[in-house]
This record gives C-alpha cells, sequence and structure tokens, in this order.
C-alpha cells in the first residue's frame, strides 16, 4: 500500500477519533530493535501522522510506539502469562478494543504480516482473524465496510 495521508482516511471513517503528536522514525526504528520486528510500513506511516489514535469511548485503535514496544515486551515476557496463555511471540499487538481483548498483527517466520490482523480473546486465549491491513483493520474497528469507503 503507499503511503496515504492517515488523518484524512480516519476522519471519513469516524469523525470524533483523537490524534497524537507524531512520533519520529528514529523512536520507531529503536521500537522495532527491541521487538526484532519491524513494523508494517502502513503502520509507520500513521504513527508518523498521529502516534497513536484514540476511536470511540476512548478506545486505543492503534498505540504510540512506546506503548507497542513496552506491552508487546510485557506479553512475551510476563511468567504469569505463560501458565495461562498460548506464547504472544506469533503477534506484534498494535491496539485493544478497550474490555482487554488485544488486536496485533501476524508474525510469521520473524516477519509482521501486513496484511493479517488479528484479535486475541482474553477470556478464553483465542486468536481471530479480524482483518487484513491495517486500513480494513481501521474500518472494521470503527464499524465501516472497506469496499463502499
Amino acid at each position: 500500500m503507499t503511503q496515504q495521508p492517515w488523518r484524512e482516511l480516519v476522519q471519513r471513517l469516524f469523525r470524533g477519533c483523537e490524534f497524537s503528536p507524531p512520533t519520529n522514525a528514529a523512536r520507531i526504528t529503536a521500537a522495532e530493535r527491541v521487538l526484532g520486528a519491524a513494523l508494517p510500513s502502513d503502520l509507520r506511516y500513521l504513527l508518523l501522522e498521529s502516534n497513536g489514535l484514540v476511536g470511540r469511548h476512548g478506545i486505543s485503535l492503534v498505540w504510540p510506539v512506546e506503548r507497542i514496544e513496552t506491552d508487546n515486551l510485557a506479553f512475551r515476557s510476563n511468567p504469569d502469562f505463560r501458565e495461562l496463555y498460548m506464547p504472544f511471540d506469533s503477534l506484534l499487538f498494535v491496539g485493544d478494543d478497550g474490555g482487554g481483548d488485544q488486536f496485533g498483527f501476524r508474525i510469521l517466520a520473524g516477519e509482521v504480516q501486513p496484511d493479517n490482523v488479528y484479535r486475541w480473546v482474553h477470556e478464553n486465549d483465542s486468536r481471530q482473524w479480524f482483518a487484513g491491513e491495517l486500513r480494513d483493520y481501521l474500518a472494521r474497528a470503527l464499524g465501516h465496510d472497506t469496499e463502499s469507503d
């Protein structure tokens, strides 16, 4: 997908979204180094426009890069989680639904898959396909059909 103005797209989907000040490429690169995986290019572009995206009811649709880094490290290293859940190494969490479920890109053979966003359901530890690329994820999370936009 080519770089696009994410603010414009998100405002078309839902005018009530809150944008944050942008991050910078160095901060994204630092997070990628710590996480051992490159962020999808669309996510990088969005973070460079708005370091996080808040939707309806204060839902963190896209976390700031700092939270992407810290929450993924926490999910992967928490000893209690190892006893409760399947490993989280196959997901790169980037947002949540405000009720405990997380959304993340699939990681396959160490590579983040930009066209596979999964929902992790915390009640039963299931991982369900939710959307294709970032645009599709935002449209679905905001309740819109990507075919009509």
